[in-house]
């Protein structure tokens, strides 16, 4: 089967019912019942990738390299531009390897000539290719994806691995924009954080299990019943999150939320939790596909505008006040967390005071 082909029949078997959401029920906000704000105080604006964004959001890495990408493409590039939100475009490597599909993925730049894009590419990527990739839409930044999980999953995958690191490591080097190490949805734990990190990224976007399952979409492919056993690999988005955040040099190396992080309610608490970003794929997919442009750039305003309803329900003017807040984190999640070194009571401690005296466990 074509790649092109393939990728089609990913767009229209994730656009097909409402996206999957992450579950983040066991990270609980803290109500603060004396916020001293208004409302119209309330600024989404944040700094990521050496930018100062209007609001935290940003459309993923969702499709390229067909007709139907292009028409995907150059509406979500329209959506990007009115909203002032960054787009990252889908894998390039069917352009890179047919010149005929570049025009699904430069459309973007027609449409958005002056907007944040950031380019995308597997992690077998050569500096070369990368640099293709990048000038292929002028890009602003570059995504580099691991997608493991996927590539099993598929009859026509690809299955080699070894030396991903090095090249990553080479690809931050040599290019001269910001490099994002993307996962696809299965999640980051700290060892590989530890050693992404090393390589001088900019960014993590450790995009967890909890939105676009692509085990699930593979075995819709191939007509198979989904195996048990994948029915929930992958580390939870909280999860990984967490694990990110922890591990991560906050100094030098951002990270980004994403799988399933899309109601107003859970991107809070990613930005709480500390992300500096959230990334948006499945739910900007569906909606402009089954609901039209009109009903996607509603609903993304909507939820900034639940955003800063919740913000100032926690006391936060501003998205770096966010990670100043407290949440309490229970359940499977916290002790996952325990059982792996890292202690959820930290983020339920942050300034805490009583009887007058300050805490900072932070």
């Amino acid at each position: 089967m074509s790649r092109s082909k393939r990728k089609d029949e990913h767009l229209l078997i994730a656009s097909r019912a409402k996206p999957e959401r992450a579950d983040f029920t066991e990270i609980s906000l803290v109500h603060d019942c004396l916020p001293e704000i208004d409302l119209g105080q309330i600024s989404l604006e944040t700094n990521y990738l050496g930018r100062t964004h209007r609001s935290p959001l940003f459309i993923n890495a969702i499709t390229g390299g067909t007709v139907l990408a292009r028409a995907i493409n150059a509406s979500l590039a329209v959506v990007a531009r009115q909203l002032s939100l960054p787009m990252a475009v889908g894998s390039q490597l069917v352009a890179l390897k047919n010149p005929a599909c570049r025009e699904s993925f430069t459309v973007v730049r027609e449409f958005n000539p002056h907007g944040q894009i950031w380019a995308n590419i597997g992690s077998y990527a050569t500096v070369e290719m990368a640099l293709q990739a990048i000038e292929m839409v002028r890009a602003d930044a570059l995504q580099i994806h691991l997608n493991v999980a996927q590539e099993l999953a598929m009859n026509d995958g690809e299955c080699t691995f070894s030396g991903a690191l090095e090249r990553i490591k080479e690809i931050v080097q040599k290019v001269d924009v910001p490099v994002i190490v993307k996962e696809v949805g299965f999640g980051m734990a700290a060892e590989a954080v530890a050693k992404l990190t090393a390589t001088g990224v900019k960014a993590l976007d450790c995009g967890g299990r909890g939105g676009t399952d692509f085990l699930k979409i593979e075995a819709i492919r191939h007509g198979q019943v989904r195996p048990n056993q994948l029915k929930t690999w992958g580390i939870p988005s909280a999860i990984s999150l967490i694990e990110t955040l922890k591990t991560a040099d906050s100094g030098s190396t951002e990270v980004f939320a994403g799988g399933g992080v899309w109601e107003a309610t859970d991107l809070a608490k990613a930005l709480v939790l500390g992300a500096r970003a959230v990334g948006l794929a499945g739910m900007p997919l569906y909606y402009l596909m089954r609901k039209g442009h009109g009903a996607l750039v509603r609903k993304l305003e909507s939820v900034e505008k639940e955003l800063k309803a919740i913000m100032l329900s926690i006391g936060a003017g501003s998205v770096r006040q966010l990670s100043e807040k407290p949440l309490v984190i229970s359940g499977y999640t916290a002790e996952w967390l325990e059982r792996r070194g890292f202690d959820p009571n930290h983020y339920a401690r942050r300034s805490l005071t009583v009887s007058g005296e300050k805490h900072n466990d932070a």
